[in-house]
């Protein structure tokens, strides 16, 4: 197994992420790369292992936050925003058609629940 370059490339989120965020995309992962999905696939075994060994460093708060020391990924305690920060906005879709998602996985909708008086 080659050493991933970047924990968080390899969970395919961003280093400011919460851990919600984390075990939800570590989740949606390991649902799509399971072998069992991909009998016979050294490449979806050897995947499975990097999300793993990704996760377990990242769900940590102290591995984490010496991995985002030794890497580079600290943030600073006091984040500025607003000022020269682009924004990724992409005009609105025609009426009528879907929009593509451009993130690997997505959150479900809470369930409504109703009282029964």
């Amino acid at each position: 197994m080659k050493a991933p370059s970047n924990l968080y490339e390899t969970l395919e989120v961003s280093p400011r992420a919460g851990a919600a965020v984390i075990k939800a995309a570590y989740r949606c992962l390991v649902q799509l790369n399971h072998p069992d999905k991909h009998a016979g696939n050294v490449a979806a075994v050897e995947r499975l292992a990097e999300i793993n060994h990704a996760y377990s460093v990242l769900s940590d708060a102290q591995q984490r936050s010496s991995y985002d020391h030794l890497s580079g990924h600290a943030q600073p305690v006091a984040e500025r925003r607003g000022g020269g920060v682009k924004t990724n906005v992409s005009p609105p879709a025609p009426p009528g058609t879907k929009r593509a998602v451009s993130r690997v996985f997505a959150f479900r909708p809470l369930k409504q629940t109703t009282d029964a008086d």
